[in-house]
């Protein structure tokens, strides 16, 4: 799948053959990515970015929209970057993925409150620690695996899952006027 410029200085590297999910790119205040993929997939993301003029140091900012093993990939392919995630324990992660799982463990996470060019919302449902991320300049909403095409959510059968909050955290996303909704898969 190609990489596609969704609005000037926002690029979707789409799911498909290589990634298991949407990986975006953002040019704005610093370079960013949202979401990493499987770690198995690291060496395309990497030359998805190259094929912008983007190497892995220029990579400033890293933020998970959650901690999923098929969302957190290799950060430590991106040695200049700060790392953002909202969670607060991820043991179960070794079951599903104990490379990811391992990775994840050695980096350090900055506070969710450090970014201010984007605004973060906490969306739990999918997972205890699921944000989604507003662009208020293009009204972008990088949803995660809060939200869907066509209003589908995520699923909320995981160890991790809080089934009972998604009601909430999908009627807060509903009062953003969203010009392109931007989903994890």
């Amino acid at each position: 799948m190609d990489i596609k410029e969704i609005v000037k200085d926002v690029w979707i590297f789409p799911k498909g053959p290589g990634l298991s999910c949407n990986i975006y790119f953002l040019n704005i205040k610093e370079p960013t990515l949202i979401d990493l993929g499987y770690f198995d997939n690291s060496e395309l993301l990497i030359k998805r970015l190259n094929s912008l003029g983007i190497k892995p140091e220029d990579i400033k900012r890293v933020i998970f929209t959650h901690v999923h093993y098929d969302h957190i990939g290799d950060p430590s392919l991106f040695p200049k970057a700060k790392f953002y995630a909202n969670y607060d324990k991820i043991e179960y992660l070794s079951v599903l993925d104990i490379k990811s799982y391992r990775k994840l463990k050695k980096i350090k996470l900055s506070p969710l409150s450090d970014i201010k060019d984007l605004e973060v919302i906490k969306t739990p449902g999918h997972s205890k620690g699921s944000i989604c991320l507003w662009y208020k300049k293009e009204k972008i909403m990088f949803s995660g695996d809060t939200l869907f095409d066509n209003g589908i959510v995520g699923r909320t059968d995981l160890p991790d899952s809080k089934p009972n909050e998604l009601d909430s955290s999908l009627d807060i996303l509903s009062k953003y006027k969203v010009k392109h909704l931007c989903p994890g898969h």
